[in-house]
């Protein structure tokens, strides 16, 4: 039975929560924040990528009291004892921008992106930077854009998702994903862009009509864009341009429209993937040869060098594929438990048993859509679950070569927010699998554990922060 076909109630609780969250999580606890808001205010002052220096520093000018603007919260990370209070919101609101007064500010883990998941909070802190805001009302109004972009992008997917419209709208709602996505992260805007593409993959998949692809020009030229931004902001998730050989052949008027269409989605991406690789490649500054003076607390680890671990993995690809199951094992219950309910940068979880009847309450939303019922056969279903796995791959593949030292025997980056976009379609193969069950009470239990999922973790926030 589809659960949250109200698009409505969906907006009410997103909006609601995710304020709550935006607003409650101090600044900078969010994974990589500092460096998302850096890299945000230097797009906002026109610079699309981060500058390269000769003394082997990625970064850009930014004002001084940017970087000030972080210290009152700094003691938060890592450390379970330390709160904040009055004094520290008010020494960060004290601070004027000073928008003259420059100084170069280094984020490598994310100078060489792609600019495309931050322009929705550039353009939030493009006019309160040209007015002089504080440090502050930027830091916020970038947090509220990317909660904005979030929403725009998961109600235009629950628009366009011809079946399982609840699970996706469930997955969305996830307190993980509300505390990300309300947080000054780029992310938000990839993620979202993800959901997007697969449901319009899928309202072509699954047409009600079979309606002809030729006739809706609009959606395959937002296809295709939506595809090359995903492609160029995270790499790993161009599996998902795959699921456009999915649309069914008499969808198309020939065979050699079909290929237009599915194969050209795929070699334009590959196309894009294998140039940005060269070119953000040549950017990336090791943590061996970053400055020294300015390398520590910027989130390089020491070691890594990833050309040499591509070149490492391709000499010794089953020793690789071996390095990458035995981490998924051992980190199976951590990146689930990070997926479902996880805020923060430290351990910081929501007890064990919620995060249980969280995942048990999404699952129900899949096994029990009768739509997917009607419309999804054991092809569909072998490949999203092949997609996902393949997405999983590349994600070990890359977490390796950027964040874990030559030849280690483990992927130790492998958190739960970077499966935002992977795991719903494990959901999506076992969609509708047991829909002719009397399922009629699971909607009022799947709507009442988000909800009391998303409250407690409010409380959690309180808890541990004030």
């Amino acid at each position: 039975m589809p659960f949250f076909t109200e698009y409505k109630l969906y907006l009410w609780v997103a909006l609601c929560f995710g304020l709550a969250y935006a607003l409650l999580v101090p600044p900078f606890q969010s994974p990589d924040e500092t460096a998302h808001f850096y890299r945000t205010a230097h797009i906002a002052s026109g610079q699309l990528m981060g500058k390269k220096t000769a003394d082997m520093r990625l970064g850009g000018y930014l004002p001084s009291s940017l970087s000030e603007f972080y210290q009152p919260f700094a003691k938060l990370r890592y450390d379970y004892a330390a709160n904040v209070g009055n004094d520290d919101f008010q020494a960060a609101w004290s601070l004027a921008l000073n928008p003259h007064d420059t100084v170069f500010t280094d984020f490598p883990n994310v100078g060489y992106y792609a600019p495309f998941p931050y322009l929705a909070q550039a353009a939030a802190i493009w006019p309160l930077k040209a007015t002089g805001c504080r440090p502050m009302l930027l830091f916020y109004a970038g947090r509220l854009a990317t909660l904005a972009a979030w929403l725009a992008l998961i109600l235009a997917a629950l628009r366009l998702m011809p079946v399982l419209k609840g699970t996706m709208a469930a997955l969305a709602l996830l307190p993980s994903s509300m505390f990300l996505h309300a947080s000054m992260s780029g992310d938000a805007v990839t993620n979202g862009l993800c959901f997007w593409l697969i449901a319009a993959l899928f309202s072509l998949v699954f047409s009600e009509k079979n309606e002809p692809v030729a006739n809706r020009p609009w959606l395959v030229a937002s296809i295709f864009l939506s595809s090359a931004m995903v492609v160029l902001s995270k790499p790993v998730y161009f599996p998902l341009v795959l699921l456009a050989w999915l649309v069914p052949k008499t969808s198309f008027s020939s065979k050699w429209e079909r290929l237009a269409f599915a194969g050209g989605l795929c070699a334009t991406n590959f196309v894009l993937l294998a140039w940005w690789y060269s070119y953000a490649g040549s950017m990336f500054i090791p943590y061996g040869e970053y400055n020294p003076q300015f390398r520590e607390g910027v989130q390089l680890n020491e070691g890594v060098q990833p050309h040499e671990q591509l070149a490492q993995v391709l000499a010794h690809p089953f020793s690789f594929l071996k390095t990458a199951v035995l981490s998924y094992v051992e980190s199976g219950p951590a990146t689930l438990a990070h997926y479902f309910g996880k805020f923060g940068w430290e351990k910081n979880y929501l007890p064990g048993w919620l995060i249980g009847l969280l995942a048990l309450a999404s699952i129900l939303t899949a096994i029990t859509d009768t739509r997917a019922a009607e419309k999804l056969r054991l092809p569909h279903r072998l490949a999203f679950a092949g997609l996902a796995v393949l997405m999983m791959g590349a994600l070990a593949l890359v977490l390796y070569m950027q964040w874990m030292p030559v030849g280690s025997d483990r992927v130790l980056a492998l958190s739960g927010r970077y499966f935002f976009a992977v795991f719903p379609l494990f959901y999506f193969a076992v969609g509708g699998l047991f829909a002719s069950q009397n399922w009629r009470w699971a909607g009022i239990v799947v709507k009442s554990a988000l909800v009391l999922a998303l409250a407690w973790g409010a409380w959690e926030v309180l808890s541990r922060y004030y």
